[in-house]
């Protein structure tokens, strides 16, 4: 009798220790998961809403192959790690330790007035200030982890 209820025990000990590690895999992820985005976010901060010389162009202007290359916010649009390491917030690759885990970026003009509605992208005038959703996604292994979203609009240094 002794033997059963010590083996129940430890049956119910070894689940909850399977179930403590699994609970830890999917916190460590999702860490990985919010820094990565947090990188993304990082390297776009300060940047400019769009390339000042081509104002109506969306997404990366000519000669901008690459992300480091990247100048403004409308850059981005479309931009994904794969498949290639992700980057830092300097912009620079990871390495193969991140092997699996992709960046994926989505920008969005937005009407100022109404931050739901997605607009065609805007062109800059004096009386229109341009907004844009930006919007991370973190894949890990094929599968969504973690996606993180903000608002940024334009702002003219110039202005009071």
């Amino acid at each position: 009798m002794t033997t059963v209820i010590i083996g129940v025990g430890c049956v119910g000990m070894l689940q909850l220790l399977g179930a403590g590690t699994l609970a830890n895999n999917d916190g460590a992820e999702l860490t990985t998961g919010m820094n990565l985005a947090g990188n993304i976010r990082e390297c776009m901060t300060g940047l400019s809403f769009t390339d000042p010389t081509t104002p109506t162009h969306w997404g990366p202007e000519a000669g901008e192959t690459t992300v480091t290359q990247y100048n403004d916010l409308d850059d981005f649009d479309g931009w994904t790690s794969s498949p290639n390491p992700p980057i830092d917030a300097r912009r620079q690759s990871l390495g193969s330790q991140y092997d699996g885990w992709v960046q994926q970026v989505k920008v969005e003009s937005l009407k100022p007035d109404d931050l739901q509605t997605v607009k065609a992208h805007l062109t800059l005038s004096p009386d229109l200030r341009p907004t844009c959703r930006c919007t991370v996604t973190i894949l890990h292994n094929g599968h969504q982890v973690y996606t993180q979203t903000w608002v940024a609009g334009y702002s003219d240094p110039s202005s009071p």
